[in-house]
């Protein structure tokens, strides 16, 4: 399925992708949310490298889930 398809009405349709030919997947239940990406090519990273790849995935993935906790907190 098409990202377009997804999203509706809020997925910006001049959108320039800036991971082409790159393929998404993700798996959402309850309480689990999972996201994978294969990429079109290899990617050799050093050990720092991953680990900053690891980071910043963690901070784009937490930005996004954080809407998900606000009422959480109120509990």
């Amino acid at each position: 399925m098409k990202i377009s398809e997804i999203i509706g009405e809020g997925y910006e349709k001049d959108h320039k992708c800036k991971t082409p030919d790159a393929v998404y997947s993700s798996a959402i239940s309850k309480r689990t949310v999972k996201m994978s990406v294969k990429t079109p090519m290899d990617i050799e990273l050093s050990k720092k490298e991953a680990n900053d790849l690891e980071a910043d995935l963690h901070y784009a993935v937490e930005k996004v889930l954080a809407r998900l906790f606000k009422d959480e907190k109120k509990s």
